[in-house]
C-alpha cells in the first residue's frame, strides 16, 4: 500500500508540472495575449521610464526627422540649411513613421512610440514564423525576447534594421502559408509586404530572398514555383536597381577574415554586461545540449538546417563594412538565431526551455533598465548646453572615441537640434540613404569622431570661420586649440562647449549673400510642446 502511494505521488509531479508548462497555446488565446501583454510592458519599460533613452545613433535619426517635419516652421531656420531629398532607397520606413507621427504628437512622445514598436514587433513576428515553419514549437519564440535589446540592433540605434528583422519573419510566415494554400489574394498581400520590407531595410529584404530561394532549392521544388516566389521580390529589386543607379553613392567594401568571423558569433547576445552576455551564451548552450541529448522525441528538420547553413555561409561572405553600414556581417546574426529555432522539433522537452528563456529575459531587461537609469544624471548635465547655447546657431560637434568605441551620449548634441534649432552638418544625410540634404557648404571633416584612425586634427581656423560653437565631448586633449579660437562657456561631465570668437563675423565676410543667423530663443509655447511628454506612473 505504501509503495503504491509513493508511485502515485511520483507520477503526480510531472502531471502537475505539465499542467503549467505544457499548455496548448492555441486552446487558450486569452492566456497567450495576457502573457504577451505582461512581457510587452516589461520589454518597453526602459524606454518609458527615462527621459533620454541612450541609444547611440537614435538622437541623430530623431533630429533628422524633426528637421524634415519642421523644415518650413517659422520658429526655426532649418530651411536655410536643409532640404528634403525623398528617394526610392531601402531605408525610408523609420523616417516616414517618425515624420508622420510628428504631425500629431510631440517629438519625444513620437520617439517613445516608435521605440516601443521596434521592441514589440519582434516576438509576435517570430511566433508567427515558427507557427508556419515549425508547427508545435511556437514556444521557442520566447527566446526571441533576448534579441529585442541586442547591441547591434536596438542599443546601437539601428532601428530600421530591427523593424526589418521583424517584418522579414512576417513575410516568411505568410510565404510558407501561401505555399500550402496558394491564391491570388495572398500572393498580392505577400508582394505588398515584401515591397514594404525593401523600404524598411535592405538587410531583411536580402535575408528573406535568400531564405526563400534556399528553402525551395533544398526541397527540389519545380522551377515554376521558384519563379513565382521570386516575382514577389521583383518590385523591390527594380526599386533597388533604380536607386543604385541614380540615388546611391559609391560605397566602399572592407572584409574581415575567418579569424574574426568565428569569435564575433557571440555578438548575437551582446548587451551592456559582458558577464551577463557570457552567462546567457552558456545557458543557451546548456539548453541545446539538454534538449537534444537522449531525446527520443527529437526530430531534425533537414531543410531548415540547410537554410541555416546557407545563412552562415552568407555571414562568412558578408563584408564587415559596406558604405555607411558598420559591422554589416554581425547584423545577420539575429536572423540566423531565429532560423535555427526552426531546425528541430524538441517534443515535450521544449516546454521546459520556456521558463529559462523568460528568466534570462527578465534579467537582461533589468540590466538594460539599470543602465538606462544610470546614464540619466550624465545626460541631464549634458542637457545644460541647451540652455547655455543660443538657438539657431551653427554647431560643430567633436567626440573623442576611446579604444575605438563610441561613447554613450556621443550623439546627445542632436537633441539640441530638436530643442534649440541648432544647425550641424553631421545630421545623417548619406546620399540615397536618408531623405535629408545639406544646402550650405561648411567645413565638414569626413570624421565626426576623434580616434587613432583619424587622419589628423581638424582645421581649427576653418571651424572658427564656419561655426558659432564647438560641442566637444571627451576631447579634452584639444582644449588648448579650442581655447585659442573660442571662450569656454560650459565644462561638465566631459563636455566642453566653446563660443567661437568672431566666428559669425568671419563667416559673413566669407559669404555676404547669406542672411545673418538670428540667435533667437524658442518661444515658450514651442518649448512646452517639445517637452510635453507624459510621464508614466510607477505602476506602469
Amino acid at each position: 500500500m505504501g509503495s503504491s502511494q509513493t508511485v502515485m505521488k511520483s507520477e503526480s509531479k510531472p502531471r502537475l508540472l505539465d499542467r503549467y508548462l505544457g499548455v496548448r497555446w492555441s486552446d487558450h488565446p486569452g492566456l497567450l495575449l495576457a502573457l504577451f501583454g505582461v512581457l510587452g510592458l516589461i520589454l518597453v519599460a526602459p524606454v518609458w521610464t527615462v527621459r533620454y533613452p541612450p541609444l547611440i545613433d537614435f538622437p541623430n535619426h530623431l533630429a533628422s526627422s524633426f528637421v524634415l517635419a519642421h523644415l518650413h516652421d517659422p520658429r526655426f531656420e532649418f530651411s536655410k540649411y536643409y532640404a528634403s531629398n525623398w528617394n526610392l532607397g531601402p531605408y525610408l520606413t523609420m523616417d516616414l513613421i517618425l515624420v508622420g507621427l510628428q504631425a500629431f504628437l510631440p517629438v519625444m512622445l513620437t520617439a517613445r512610440i516608435f521605440l516601443s514598436l521596434c521592441l514589440l514587433a519582434v516576438p509576435p513576428a517570430v511566433w508567427f514564423f515558427l507557427k508556419e515553419a515549425n508547427p508545435g514549437e511556437e514556444r521557442l519564440a520566447f527566446w526571441s525576447l533576448l534579441l529585442c535589446s541586442n547591441m547591434f540592433l536596438f542599443l546601437y540605434g539601428m532601428l530600421n534594421l530591427q523593424l526589418s528583422f521583424a517584418l522579414c519573419f512576417v513575410v516568411l510566415g505568410f510565404w510558407l502559408r501561401y505555399r500550402r494554400n496558394p491564391g491570388p489574394s495572398l500572393w498580392w498581400l505577400l508582394c505588398g509586404l515584401t515591397t514594404a520590407l525593401y523600404f524598411t531595410h535592405i538587410g531583411g529584404f536580402v535575408v528573406a530572398g535568400v531564405v526563400v530561394t534556399c528553402y525551395l532549392i533544398l526541397g527540389r521544388r519545380p522551377l515554376r514555383e521558384i519563379v513565382t516566389s521570386w516575382l514577389l521580390f521583383l518590385p523591390g529589386v527594380a526599386l533597388y536597381s533604380y536607386w543604385k543607379l541614380y540615388d546611391a553613392g559609391a560605397w566602399p567594401i572592407r572584409s574581415w577574415g575567418m579569424r574574426e568571423k568565428i569569435p564575433n558569433l557571440v555578438a548575437v547576445m551582446l548587451g551592456y554586461s559582458p558577464w551577463l552576455d557570457f552567462l546567457t551564451l552558456v545557458v543557451i548552450l546548456a539548453c541545446v545540449i539538454l534538449a537534444c541529448a537522449d531525446n527520443p522525441e527529437l526530430r531534425w528538420n533537414k531543410r531548415w538546417l540547410g537554410v541555416l547553413a546557407c545563412l552562415l555561409a552568407m555571414y562568412v561572405l558578408t563584408p564587415a563594412y559596406y558604405g555607411p553600414g558598420m559591422m554589416a556581417d554581425r547584423r545577420l546574426l539575429p536572423f540566423i538565431f531565429v532560423v535555427a529555432l526552426a531546425g528541430a522539433k524538441l517534443g515535450r522537452r521544449g516546454r521546459y526551455l520556456v521558463p529559462v528563456a523568460l528568466l534570462l529575459f527578465m534579467i537582461r531587461t533589468g540590466n538594460v533598465e539599470v543602465n538606462f537609469r544610470s546614464m540619466q544624471p550624465r545626460f541631464e548635465k549634458l542637457s545644460q548646453s541647451f540652455s547655455i547655447v543660443p538657438a539657431n546657431i551653427r554647431l560643430f560637434p567633436l567626440i573623442q572615441q576611446t579604444g575605438g568605441k563610441e561613447p554613450w551620449g556621443g550623439m546627445f548634441w542632436a537633441y539640441g537640434v530638436i530643442q534649440r534649432g541648432w544647425f550641424s552638418p553631421y545630421l545623417f544625410h548619406d546620399k540615397g540613404v536618408q531623405p535629408l540634404r545639406i544646402r550650405v557648404r561648411t567645413y565638414t571633416p569626413a570624421y565626426l569622431y576623434l580616434s587613432e584612425s583619424a587622419p589628423g586634427p581638424p582645421d581649427w581656423r576653418k571651424i572658427q570661420e564656419d561655426y558659432d560653437y564647438i560641442w566637444a565631448y571627451g576631447a579634452s586633449g584639444y582644449s588648448r586649440q579650442m581655447a585659442s579660437i573660442g571662450k569656454l562657456v560650459l565644462d561638465s561631465e566631459g563636455l566642453r562647449v566653446y563660443q567661437l570668437t568672431n566666428g559669425q563675423t568671419k563667416r559673413h565676410q566669407k559669404a555676404k549673400d547669406e542672411p545673418t543667423v538670428r540667435q533667437q530663443m524658442v518661444t515658450p509655447e514651442a518649448r512646452s510642446r517639445l517637452d510635453n511628454v507624459p510621464k508614466p506612473s510607477a505602476k506602469r
